[in-house]
């Protein structure tokens, strides 16, 4: 008997211990299965969404049987309960568009030999590219780089910058990069000095110092939904009060939005996200004992990439980041920035998780959250203003093909009130720890019962596989280790503190891919789910009605 049979039987052995938490779930969850025929099971699925009825349409394309054929295509259709209606050939309308040319923008630091593989030195790149229309594959390819112009980032003294983060915009309108970058003065008495670089379409580079009066280091940036970027510094140790930290907040074209002084809830402090919700900023963090500065405790934050640096992170001073950022922690800090001001900082000691940690009646495997560094992947304010944040463990693992790659691993889940005062800690034991699934991060989401006294917890596990992970990677013949997921459900009881069992949609026989995760129905509130089996032979489609 394999893992997963075991670990089957043993859920079937448990079934009359956990019946009562399971049934509420299960009432709310339908699948199907329908069998795919043998043009469908030899191409693609292109398309899935809601039709004009209310029910579900699965598109697969299929490659026509000589080679400059058109593409073939078949739907399958499904009525509001999931209820199979038919398959049939469709003609689908495919666009013809005109060649473009486009121009991208690029920062880096460092370079690919001995000489500069350490360097931040910062580097601005142009590349335009001539991009013609596939018509077969439905989107621009690129025909031939028409030029490629690299630059060393100078002031107007012949200082070069160095490089710490870069940032750009979807808007094609909004061309360019923005740049966070540093000078080092190297001159005694004189403090190192943080500027914004804007590098426009003409190569030309528009710095604005920040403001900021002192030596500081970089705690933490990174950029919004809405495109703007923060950035959080803490002053060194000499310059005022360690707890004296400064918030920026720039729109992507450099327009400083917000300058906030406020009070740290730690003298070091590490952040490790920020997450924009209805207008206001919340940034999680952890600190350890250490009454020290920020920059005697950790290193400075600095995400932009270095092409020739291999030894775990984007440059030196982030793996520097990193090592230190794996200390053991002794709490959890939670802030909230609204208009010009902090509206609040809590902190939770690590050690007051343990007795807020909830699991579902049948889990056994789930641990407390001992301060580990989290990958935070939602972020949820519920109709109380409580805040729920769900992620995973971040660490490396080696897959023997090189260097260590991001790894994540346990499942965590925390609930603060309004004011970030921890509630409870819901864990959930992950079902795939096999290295080839940690490399991928898993997709969970919480959605309102339709009452509003609930609140549905849905995890998209994941598991890791080697193929081909699209249409075009199989044309291309690129094979590569590429996530599946299936869906898991459970309902959360934010009152009394508790957590359902979990039901696990498709048996852990039926697989979502990446680019189909599901869809939304507002009208219904209720998920739709679509997968195949390991073969592709089968179609399956499951529903979470969030009742």
């Amino acid at each position: 008997m394999n893992k997963r049979q075991l670990r089957k039987s043993v859920l079937l052995g448990m079934g009359l211990l956990t019946i009562s938490c399971s049934i509420a779930i299960a009432q709310e969850v339908k699948e199907v299965i329908q069998p795919l025929s043998k043009k469908a099971y030899k191409g693609f699925l292109y398309d899935f969404g809601k039709d004009d009825g209310g029910g579900t349409k699965v598109t697969y394309v299929m490659r026509g049987d000589k080679k400059d054929a058109q593409d073939l295509y078949e739907a399958y259709s499904f009525d509001k309960d999931l209820k199979f209606s038919g398959s049939k050939d469709i003609e689908v309308k495919r666009e013809s568009r005109p060649d473009i040319e486009r121009a991208y923008y690029y920062a880096s630091v460092g370079g690919a030999n001995s000489f500069n593989v350490l360097s931040m030195n910062l580097k601005l790149s142009k590349i335009v590219r001539h991009k013609v229309w596939d018509f077969k594959k439905q989107r621009y390819v690129t025909s031939k780089v028409i030029s490629n112009e690299t630059i060393k980032a100078r002031n107007d003294n012949g200082t070069v910058y160095n490089g710490y983060a870069a940032y750009s915009s979807d808007d094609d309108d909004k061309t360019g990069v923005f740049v966070l970058a540093k000078i080092d003065t190297k001159k005694k008495g004189e403090d190192d000095k943080y500027y914004v670089l804007l590098f426009d379409d003409k190569m030309e580079i528009n710095p604005t110092a920040l403001d900021l009066k002192g030596a500081y280091t970089l705690v933490f940036c990174d950029q919004l939904s809405s495109e703007n970027v923060v950035m959080i510094f803490a002053p060194e140790d000499g310059n005022g009060s360690p707890d004296n930290y400064v918030y920026f907040q720039y729109d992507i074209q450099g327009k400083q939005i917000q300058r906030i002084e406020f009070k740290s809830p730690a003298n070091a402090m590490l952040i490790t996200a920020a997450i924009e919700k209805n207008g206001s900023v919340y940034l999680c963090g952890s600190s350890t004992k250490s009454t020290d500065a920020y920059s005697d405790v950790f290193s400075e934050y600095a995400p932009i990439f270095n092409p020739g640096y291999t030894q775990g992170g984007n440059n030196k001073l982030d793996f520097n980041w990193q090592k230190a950022s794996n200390e053991k922690m002794e709490n959890f800090h939670l802030l909230k920035f609204t208009g010009n001001q902090m509206a609040f900082s809590s902190t939770t000691p690590i050690a007051e998780f343990k007795s807020k940690f909830r699991t579902s009646p049948e889990d056994k495997g789930a641990d407390v959250y001992k301060g580990k560094k989290i990958y935070v992947e939602q972020f949820y304010v519920t109709a109380d203003d409580d805040y729920l944040i769900a992620g995973q463990l971040k660490d490396n693992v080696n897959l023997g093909m090189g260097n260590p790659v991001t790894s994540y691993n346990d499942i965590v889940c925390f609930h603060f009130d309004k004011a970030g005062k921890l509630k409870s800690q819901f864990g959930v034991e992950k079902m795939n720890t096999d290295k080839k699934s940690e490399i991928f991060e898993m997709d969970q989401n919480f959605y309102p019962s339709a009452d509003g006294k609930s609140l549905y917890w849905v995890i998209l596990e994941v598991k890791g596989v080697k193929g081909y992970a699209s249409m075009m990677d199989a044309y291309n013949g690129a094979a590569t280790f590429y996530p599946v997921y299936f869906p898991r459900v459970a309902k959360l009881d934010l009152s009394a503190g508790s957590v359902s069992s979990f039901k696990v949609l498709g048996n852990e026989d039926f697989f979502l891919r990446k680019d189909y995760l599901g869809y939304f129905d507002k009208g219904d509130n209720s998920m739709t789910y679509i997968g195949h089996d390991e073969d592709f032979k089968k179609l399956w489609l499951g529903k979470v009605s969030f009742k």
